[in-house]
């Protein structure tokens, strides 16, 4: 899935947050933010990378209530992404960013 990764990284400079929603699959496909890139919080540390190597990226991270994006937050800046931030619950971040939620 390289061919991907290199598909998020033209379209990512580190000025250009890139969207994370690490809920699990089930819940994904029930909805998510448009814009948004699916890792779920367990695949974070090795998929991150596909997204951005860039360890300055402004990454915004989510998830159902905002708890397992405060892990996500963590584990990120924990090898060295200094940006990642906890942008709470997908309703919250919805708002927040003025973007919809849909299931296209």
């Amino acid at each position: 899935s390289r061919g991907l990764g290199d598909v998020y990284k033209r379209q990512t400079q580190a000025s250009n947050p890139i969207l994370v929603d690490v809920r699990t699959e089930a819940e994904w496909n029930d909805g998510y933010i448009e814009t948004a890139i699916h890792i779920p919080l367990d695949k974070i540390l090795q998929k991150i990378e596909f997204a951005t190597e860039n360890k300055e990226q402004t990454i915004y991270l989510y998830c159902r209530s905002g708890q397992r994006s405060a892990k996500a937050e963590k584990a990120l800046q924990s090898i060295g992404y200094t940006n990642a931030k906890n942008i709470g619950g997908i309703k919250q971040a919805s708002s927040n960013l003025q973007l919809k939620i849909t299931n296209e």
